[in-house]
């Protein structure tokens, strides 16, 4: 009876340190590379043309083009960016002396084309690839009577670089054009049949995607 007892209490304790191990604490698993993004630092306006007034930095002067587009002044309309920058803003100003509206809208259409066309899901692009070259092309040079300059701006702003320590101070002049949406929307369905009736499409498929492509810019670019 005696030994019975032994041989419990051995393996009372023989369980109990098994349990214990079990119950400790758990080894650390090693920790995977933390990746540390750099840190971005906005360029600081250090004055703008309202700054003597109390005005604040219009709204469009860093909103993206498409996003001016929904707001409800502008309705109907689509709207262009250009921006020239330097270290003097007579310098920046004076750009607008041989900047041409006219030139520069129709670059913007036929380059918002493009970019359209590519992000688009149409099938088999290497088809129509270069007849919408060939359409970009008839836009670049195209001309909108109803551009119009909506607003000019200008800020005064201090860069960093990556470690937060002030670079160049620089001069942005902006100004914003506006042209009816119906007048590039037209321009545009007037380009795509035009390039049809210079190069007619040699299959059905290639038939077929051009006709995607006339789909894809009837609600515009």
């Amino acid at each position: 009876m005696k030994k019975l007892w032994i041989i419990v209490a051995v393996i009372a304790m023989v369980a109990f340190a098994f349990v214990g191990c079990a119950g400790g604490p758990k080894a650390k698993e090693p920790k995977g590379e933390i990746k540390v993004e750099p840190k971005v630092y906005p360029p600081k306006t250090i004055e703008h043309e309202g700054t003597a007034f109390g005005m604040d930095v219009p709204n469009w002067i860093f909103e993206e083009q498409e996003n001016i587009e929904g707001e409800r002044d502008y309705k109907g309309l689509y709207v262009f960016k250009f921006e020239q920058t330097g270290k003097d803003l007579e310098g920046v100003k004076a750009w607008t002396r041989s900047f041409t509206a006219a030139t520069e809208v129709a670059r913007m259409v036929s380059t918002r084309v493009m970019n359209k066309f590519v992000g688009a899901q149409i099938g088999d692009k290497d088809m129509v690839e270069t007849y919408m070259e060939e359409v970009a092309k008839i836009l670049a040079v195209a001309e909108y009577a109803g551009a119009r300059q909506k607003a000019d701006f200008w800020v005064h702003q201090q860069y960093y670089d990556d470690a937060g320590k002030p670079t160049d101070k620089v001069y942005r002049y902006l100004l914003l054009y506006t042209v009816p949406r119906e007048q590039i929307d037209a321009a545009i369905q007037r380009a795509l049949d035009a390039q049809s009736g210079k190069a007619k499409p040699k299959t059905e498929e290639e038939q077929t995607a051009r006709d995607r492509v006339k789909e894809l810019f009837s609600e515009g670019m």
